[in-house]
């Protein structure tokens, strides 16, 4: 996989909505003033760092992220978002699963140094391992130098639900489709319908 660095710039009053799959390197994004990025990206065995930079008022950015992680496909993945302005807003959405003896390894900041005040940020992590081998690693972390914010992170990391497996299979599924319509129902939830045949891909690989 070749590594590469991708600039964007999202001038004044712009709005991009990017819809990226197994892209590899640095990604380094600067949102101006009244300026949205919404970053939909689909990983299946690469390593990646995303970095946005704030740098206008009322300047946003969405991240949303799905990781794919198997025996010969490990994710690393970094996210960096910089509150650089007063009133600025971001949003960190992470969902992955891990199958075999594959690992995932997702660090995400979000930084707001002084003078950036009346901003808001967040970030979540919801992942399923899905072999006893597997392992997934989640390190949330805030850096905040502003009085005046809002920010939340939380990282959740489990199992499939066995009582919605037991469900589906009493309605005449057989056991790895039901599993299958489990993670993609996991996976795909406000994600785009380009990521399905990826997905389906992965699990023929990996369930």
């Amino acid at each position: 996989m070749v590594m590469q660095t991708i600039n964007k710039i999202i001038s004044a009053n712009e709005k991009i909505n990017d819809v990226l799959m197994n892209q590899s390197g640095l990604l380094d994004v600067v949102v101006y003033e009244n300026a949205s990025y919404d970053l939909n990206l689909l990983q299946a065995g690469q390593s990646l760092k995303v970095k946005v930079s704030l740098l206008g008022q009322n300047a946003c950015c969405t991240l949303r992220t799905v990781y794919l992680s198997g025996t010969d496909a490990d994710n690393k993945i970094e996210f960096e978002v910089i509150h650089a302005v007063e009133q600025t807003n971001s949003k960190q959405e992470i969902k992955g699963v891990a199958a075999g003896f594959g690992k995932a390894d997702f660090y995400g900041v979000i930084r707001m140094p002084h003078g950036s005040q009346k901003c808001e940020g967040s970030q979540s992590h919801k992942a399923l391992l899905l072999s006893d081998n597997a392992c997934i690693k989640c390190t949330p972390e805030l850096e905040i130098y502003a009085d005046d914010v809002k920010c939340a992170h939380g990282s959740s990391i489990g199992t499939l639900d066995e009582t919605y497996l037991f469900y589906l299979m009493s309605r005449g599924i057989d056991e790895t489709t039901a599993r299958q319509m489990l993670i993609k129902a996991f996976l795909l939830s406000d994600m785009p319908q380009a990521f399905e045949t990826e997905i389906d891909k992965w699990m023929e690989a990996n369930e």
